[in-house]
Formats: C-alpha cells, structure tokens, sequence
C-alpha cells in the first residue's frame, strides 16, 4: 500500500472531525432540566371579589383592601389586584385615604402595595385639615405593619 499525500489528509482530516465530534459532546451538554412548575409565574389561586381588613392593637381598622379579583403567584409570592381599592383609616377624628386604581402588586411579605393606571388618593375635610386629592399614573403606598 502506498501512502500518498491525498490518503494522508483525508485521514487527518476524519480524525479531527472525530476529535472535533467527541470533544463537543463532553463540553456542550442539554442540562436535564425537571419540569416541575416552580419556574412558572401562573398564579396558584384567584380570588373574585377580594376584600381584607387590617386591624390594630386596639382593635380599630387600619387599612381595608378591596379588588375585582385578587391572582397569587407561587414562585415569587407576590399578588396582582384588578381595580384595587384601599382605605387607611388614621388615628384620632382624622379623615380616612381612599386610593383606587387600574391595577396593583403586592410583595410576599405584603409591606407595599404598588397601584398604576389611574391612580387616584382622596382624603376627605376633618377638623384638623382639609382634604385634597392626588391623581397619578403609579403610586407606592407603604403599609405600616
């Protein structure tokens, strides 16, 4: 058999195709990845008509919150509010906050409601102040816990 420069370079060339071939498997390997749902932003459970009311030490009502429908996320906590609806109640004769909006999101630890799309926030006259009122975009209301 004679060796011949054509012979040569082919076979050199199959062997680094089949060194080329080998070495990317070992490197670039599919991860095994288990579907189990925890990735996924679906919501776990929606409540129709959501209504809360917090309370004080005293038993006197802090803030109540009310939505269309309320769609609790497992993967992260948090909770999305259709048309929200919230009261905080001050101390004394002060006149209640009463902000309403298109939309609202709520963290896991449920320390901040952030509200958008007409945003509106009244308070009505008491004795101590007159009322007024805000209209925005998107509000971050800090809930006192």
């Amino acid at each position: 058999m004679i060796l011949d420069a054509k012979r040569i370079a082919a076979a050199l060339t199959l062997a680094l195709i089949a060194g080329g071939s080998w070495w990317l498997t070992r490197t670039v390997s599919v991860s095994e990845i288990v579907p189990d749902g925890k990735t996924r932003h679906d919501p776990d459970y929606t409540i129709e008509k959501f209504t809360m009311t917090t309370m004080n030490e005293q038993g006197r009502k802090r803030y109540s919150l009310a939505a269309r429908q309320l769609l609790h996320y497992a993967d992260d906590g948090s909770s999305d509010l259709d048309h929200p609806y919230l009261i905080q109640y001050r101390e004394g004769n002060a006149a209640p906050v009463h902000t309403r909006a298109d939309k609202g999101w709520i963290p896991k630890d449920g320390s901040q409601i952030l509200m958008s799309g007409n945003v509106l926030a009244a308070r009505g006259r008491d004795p101590l102040q007159s009322g007024g009122e805000i209209r925005t975009d998107s509000m971050k209301i800090m809930l006192d816990k």
